[in-house]
């Protein structure tokens, strides 16, 4: 490697007529190469760290079935609030790792064929020749190929670092919504709100690849929450920086419009009346609600599915509703919904 950078200097002081020289020079049979050896060597080190990882694995199993571990319930337990969101970021976090190692790689690689093509750039910028004299050398496809090689390292360490981005994004949104589905299920658990005779579910499974926030039973009826967490921000309009109108159909936040949210809450009532057809007493309601904590929320006129705060959520909406069903009659619905969402093991 010593004697490639040496024919790297001496091609940058070099005049035309020594190029093909210099060039010769370094692809002599004595300068280091990436040979066969070497990547069969590269192979068996792969083959070795991946051999040790599955003989720990399978180590500790064998230790676990041996030591007779088992969980020390049977029964399985209730979904925790956002336990999706929590799932998903987990598995935002596995697919983050791999594009990261991209992007190290990408510049391990830009970094090793950048530092041997810079002479090569600097003597052209320089004019100590030219690209047409280089093109005129016997070796000069080895300049062509670093070249093609910087290029591609360049372009996979740009297209790793926007996955990448991407990804955290998608981490970072995660989060912010579970935070929310965790201050819902706080505001839920207000001891006014139990002494009332409600009773909260939480993530509740739908028929497909999508989860009921949470599920409020009580003797007012049963009630549909979906959380909509949203951060603060600079307005872009004539409106409040902590306020958010809501007209039955979007919410318009100072700096956006989410148009999905009442659809979706009435989706998920619309599907949670056909679950608990048959096991709730006759008329019982189902009302869609839309939970935007942290926000003041603003509505002009009454709508089916409904938009509210923490604050007025336990304090004044459910406290409203007239005390109609017993928890006798509410307990074929609640086993319902407990059997929904008792699929954890311990």
């Amino acid at each position: 490697m010593s004697h490639s950078c040496s024919a790297i200097g001496e091609f940058l002081a070099c005049d035309p007529r020594t190029l093909t020289r210099t060039i010769l020079d370094m692809t002599q049979p004595e300068t280091p190469t990436f040979g066969s050896s070497q990547f069969i060597g590269m192979l068996m080190g792969i083959g070795l760290v991946v051999t040790v990882f599955a003989a720990l694995v399978l180590f500790k199993r064998r230790s676990q079935a041996a030591r007779h571990e088992r969980p020390p319930l049977r029964t399985k337990i209730l979904r925790p609030p956002g336990y999706s969101l929590t799932c998903r970021i987990d598995g935002l976090a596995e697919k983050l790792t791999l594009p990261v190692m991209q992007a190290v790689c990408a510049g391990a690689l830009l970094g090793l064929t950048g530092s041997v093509f810079y002479p090569l750039m600097e003597g052209l910028v320089l004019r100590r020749f030219t690209l047409a004299e280089i093109r005129l050398q016997p070796q000069s496809y080895i300049w062509l190929s670093l070249a093609v090689w910087t290029l591609s390292a360049l372009a996979w360490g740009i297209g790793s670092f926007i996955q990448a981005g991407k990804i955290y994004d998608n981490i970072r949104n995660c989060r912010l919504g579970l935070r929310g589905e965790q201050a819902v299920a706080e505001a839920l658990a207000d001891c006014t709100i139990s002494a009332a005779g409600y009773i909260a579910f939480h993530d509740v499974p739908g028929d497909g690849a999508w989860n009921v926030d949470h599920i409020v039973v009580g003797p007012g009826g049963i009630f549909v929450l979906k959380t909509k967490a949203r951060s603060r921000r600079k307005t872009k309009r004539e409106q409040p920086d902590h306020e958010v109108w809501f007209d039955g159909e979007s919410l318009q936040f100072p700096w956006c419009i989410d148009r999905g949210a009442a659809w979706q809450a009435e989706r998920n009532a619309e599907w949670v009346r056909g679950f608990i057809s048959g096991f709730a007493p006759k008329g019982i309601l189902v009302h869609p609600v839309i939970f935007i904590p942290g926000w003041y929320v603003k509505t002009e006129g009454r709508y089916t599915v409904k938009a509210m705060n923490a604050k007025y959520l336990v304090t004044g909406y459910l406290p409203s509703f007239e005390r109609r069903f017993s928890l006798e009659e509410l307990q074929g619905v609640i086993r319902r919904f407990d059997e929904r969402c008792r699929d954890l093991e311990f």
